[in-house]
């Protein structure tokens, strides 16, 4: 077991958030249509929320590092709101 590191677990967990969020900035317009992108923005949330948990933990124990993991979910967090109401002040009336 001296190959497993924490390293093995620390990077994956850092790497991650960011990942997710060049997926959520690509994918800005699903999220701006409620109709169709209702449950990619509800799962990434979700995600989001998970990984900032975790990089809190990896911050504070393995490296300082995971500052970066965390502030890419707390974009990913504000700005899925964000990007909610401003499509909601823009629907079309009917």
């Amino acid at each position: 077991m001296d190959w497993l590191t924490k390293d093995y677990a620390a990077w994956p967990l850092m790497i991650a958030p960011v990942l997710m969020l060049v997926l959520f900035l690509r994918s800005r317009e699903l999220i701006r249509n409620p109709r169709m992108g209702s449950n990619f923005s509800q799962t990434i949330k979700i995600v989001a929320a998970m990984y900032l948990f975790l990089n809190i933990i990896v911050a504070i124990g393995y490296s300082r590092l995971a500052v970066i993991s965390v502030l890419s979910s707390l974009t990913i967090l504000v700005a899925d709101r964000q990007l909610k109401k401003h499509a909601r002040g823009h629907l079309p009336s009917r």
